[in-house]
Parts: structure tokens; sequence; C-alpha cells
């Protein structure tokens, strides 16, 4: 397959069934009388000039003999992609992080350290490029230096939302930029199901981080589900309605996990931190943020404000990284407050 037949190909936005029983005919593409009149327009208005400028800054096209195994399990894998970055990178294990734009600090600082501690252990953490947890997710492995894969509902070299702009970048240095879509196409509500799908297929597990009643991550789990990927879900206040379709995930049988390695073990894989990326688990900097709220703290419980007014930070900078102690197992949460874990 040429790289233009293949922006082609994408462009048209058909089925991968209908994908490759085009491919295996010996019928001229545009010609086939499988493409409806609107997939054939699609191709025959597929942006070549969006390719030329994607190839010219680094982006490649994804053949199915270079895809990820993970994909070839699939009954009908995608007939190609493109991507941008690293690409070996999608040849490691693969553990999808995934959940709500609009997360919580909690949320944010639960996707990071699960992002981290699977970074550390040599895994590419898969997500979709969004706000929230998915960006969280992706600066999680980031920070430690490991590799991490954006999947986007949109061309590779289409920046959506437009604020991850310098994320992205980042994520090409260490990690790639993948889609099924054309180069130049813009983002729907449709692309977006499709892209869920895509990430699903590309990881070993899904974990589920803070997911409302309704949201794109719910559908992200059923579909690994349905391809038999494990799904597992970091719990919370049973109270707060951004967790609703997490607390559904687990009643219909994902896994409840509160720490990496409970992840890790369920795949049988190495739980020892790579020699690459100093633990996260290992003694605080005392000059650091933590280091100075574990100063503060004592073995009885400390309120927040209390606690923010004391080290000098903001609230929200506070309040992350207090989830990100708990969730380290430094610290224990006592209604409002926070004390020394005895």
């Amino acid at each position: 397959m040429t790289t233009e037949f293949i922006q082609q190909l994408l462009a048209s936005e058909v089925s991968p069934a209908k994908a490759r029983a085009i491919l295996a005919s010996e019928d001229d593409f545009l010609a086939s009388p499988l493409l409806t009149e609107v997939e054939r327009n699609r191709a025959r208005n597929a942006p070549l000039d969006a390719l030329t400028d994607a190839l010219r800054n680094g982006a490649e096209p994804i053949r199915p003999a270079e895809m990820p195994e993970l994909l070839h399990e699939l009954e009908i894998p995608p007939p190609a992609l493109f991507g941008w970055g690293d690409l070996s990178c999608l040849h490691r294990p693969t553990i999808a992080i995934v959940g709500t734009r609009g997360a919580s600090t909690y949320g944010k600082a639960c996707a990071q350290k699960f992002a981290e501690a699977f970074a550390q252990r040599g895994v590419t953490v898969v997500s979709g490029g969004a706000l929230g947890i998915d960006a969280a997710a992706h600066k999680g492995a980031l920070a430690v230096e490991g590799a991490t894969v954006a999947v986007l509902a949109c061309g590779v070299d289409v920046t959506y939302p437009a604020a991850h702009a310098g994320l992205f970048m980042q994520i090409r240095e260490r990690g790639a930029i993948l889609s099924q879509f054309a180069c130049g196409s813009k983002p729907n509500e449709y692309k977006f199901l499709q892209r869920n799908s895509l990430i699903a297929a590309l990881s070993l597990a899904v974990l589920v981080v803070e997911a409302p009643a309704r949201s794109g991550a719910l559908s992200t789990a059923n579909i690994a589900n349905d391809i038999g990927r494990p799904v597992f879900v970091v719990p919370a206040n049973i109270n707060n309605p951004n967790f609703l379709g997490s607390f559904a995930l687990i009643r219909d049988g994902a896994t409840l996990v509160d720490h990496p390695d409970q992840v890790l073990e369920s795949l049988d894989m190495d739980t020892t931190p790579s020699l690459f990326a100093a633990s996260s688990f290992a003694q605080t900097d005392a000059d650091s943020l933590a280091g100075r709220i574990l100063a503060v703290l004592t073995v009885e419980p400390q309120p927040t404000d209390k606690i923010v007014a004391a080290v000098g930070a903001t609230a929200s900078d506070v309040l992350g990284e207090l989830t990100m102690l708990e969730l380290d197992g430094k610290i224990l949460r006592d209604g409002p407050g926070y004390a020394i874990k005895p």
C-alpha cells in the first residue's frame, strides 16, 4: 500500500471489514462497487497536502505487518494507521488509563501515580490525549521518562485539544501519537467512539479512573471487556457523581484496585521498578512539597487548610500531593484532615 493510498483509504472512513474486502479484491479502490458514494467522495477528497506536510514533519504510515501484535488478535484489525514518534513503544507491554475530562484533583493524582508506576516497569501507557485523566496519565509516564501513546480522534497532525500542543510534542519525543484517521482529519463524536475502540484493542488491560455515568471511558471499558481485555477500576467516595460509571463497572465485574502493583500482578508482570527510573515510592526529599507536607503532619489529623497555610503552596498543589502521599501509603485521610501513617 502506498502512503497516498493509505490516506485515501482512511479518509473514506470505511469499516475495517469493508476495507479488508476491498483490499482483497482486484478492483481499483475508487471504482470499487463496495464503496458508497459518500465514502468514494471522502476518498477522492482526501487532503493530500496535509499528508505531505505530516510526512515531512515526522508522521509515518503503519501498515498491517508493522502493527502491534495485540491488533492482530482482533477478528478484523484496522487496515492501516498513522503514527508519529517512537513507534517501537507500541510493541512493548501496554496498559490504557482512561477517565473523565472533568477530573477531580484526586482522580488526576491517581491517574498520574498509576501511570508513573506502570512506566517505571517498562509498560507503555496508552490514553486518548484528552483533558483530565488522559492528560494526567500521559504526564505521569513522561515524569519518570517512560513511554506513552496518545490515540487521537483526528489526524496525527491535528492538535486537539489545542491546549495540548506542548504535551503532544513531549509525547512524540518519549512515545507516539497514533490515529486510525487520515492526516488532516478533524474530530467528531463518531471518531471519538472509534478512538476508544482502538485504545482498548492496543492495550493488555484498561484502568478506569473517575468515570461518570455518561463517559467515553465506559465505552472503552465495555469494548475491552468484549474483546477479552481485563478492566480495572480505581475506587473513590461513593457519594461522588464523577465515579458513578466507575462503580457500575465494578458491579458488572471489573476489578477494583488501589495500587498499581495489583494491576501488574494480575497481568503476571514484574512489579520491580526498572532501573531507568527512580521509584515513586522512594524516600521523600525533605525540601520537596511532599517533604514539607510530611514535616507538618502528625499522628493527629490536620485539616487541609492548615496544611496549605503551613507549607506555603497553592491549595490545588497541596491536594494533589496529599493524594499521591496517600496512594504511596505514607499518610492517612481521616474525615476532612490528614495524618502520618503510624
